[in-house]
């Protein structure tokens, strides 16, 4: 209910205070490009006495395993307790120039903490919620983009790894020698070279083989990204990469 008004509030105020002109808006943003960095540590987590202190403590000590504490802190706690805070509000508060203040916002603002309606900042909800349904899928993503990137650049600059293991040109054959690998009580890897299905450009994939099948033959690779990517033969319909060579492992020795 509280976050509800204060989101009301925010909306409000931001409306009386300007009228927005969409088109001159549009015209006069500027373009330019948000950098963005998280810092999280693991503190060890604070003990349950005293009783009387202890939510607080436990509110400081997320903050600060997420890099929020000083002027940063300040910034939040003065958003929390208000319905809603401009750039100015903040300025005042905390006896910094705007752009100074702005930094500080900008850092709640890429971890998830705290929203706003044009000029007007509020918090949403709790700092767990925030957590979870934000800053964890940014970072989260993140990282993903930054392997994805390493990756292409391998394959883009035709650098391959060595890899010890047996090669095959056909899926089918490369599905046995992973059944025979997990017979045996070890993980399959594959390494798949061959054509994206839906661009056409050469690809490369590694990484643990997590399933296979024979209608239509098919093998599961989970590459470095995370994502699971379906390496089917040469003319295979709905697979991921058309393989042309496909390499298989089973041990560290092979």
């Amino acid at each position: 209910m509280r976050a509800t008004l204060k989101y009301l509030n925010a909306l409000s105020s931001y409306l009386e205070a300007k009228k927005i002109e969409l088109k001159s808006l549009k015209e006069s943003e500027p373009q330019y490009e948000f950098f963005v960095e998280w810092k999280v540590r693991r503190i060890p987590e604070p003990s349950k006495e005293p009783k009387t202190t202890y939510n607080q403590r436990i509110k400081e000590w997320v903050l600060s395993s997420i890099g929020v504490e000083g002027t940063t802190r300040d910034v939040f706690k003065y958003i929390e307790d208000s319905d809603a805070a401009t750039i100015d509000d903040l300025t005042e508060h905390i006896k910094k120039t705007p752009d100074e203040t702005r930094e500080h916002v900008d850092q709640l603002y890429s971890l998830g903490l705290i929203d706003h309606i044009g000029k007007a900042y509020f918090v949403r909800e709790s700092v767990s919620a925030s957590i979870v349904r934000r800053l964890i899928p940014r970072i989260t993503e993140n990282l993903r983009s930054i392997a994805k990137v390493e990756s292409r650049s391998r394959s883009d600059s035709g650098y391959y790894q060595k890899m010890r293991g047996r090669a095959f040109s056909d899926v089918g054959s490369a599905i046995a020698a992973c059944k025979e690998i997990t017979r045996l009580g070890r993980a399959p890897i594959a390494r798949a070279i061959g054509v994206h299905s839906f661009n056409g450009e050469t690809i490369e994939v590694e990484g643990p083989v997590s399933n296979y099948g024979y209608s239509p033959q098919h093998l599961v690779i989970i590459s470095e990204s995370g994502e699971k990517v379906v390496v089917g033969n040469k003319n295979s319909k709905g697979a991921d990469v058309q393989a042309h060579s496909i390499i298989v492992k089973g041990d560290k020795n092979e």
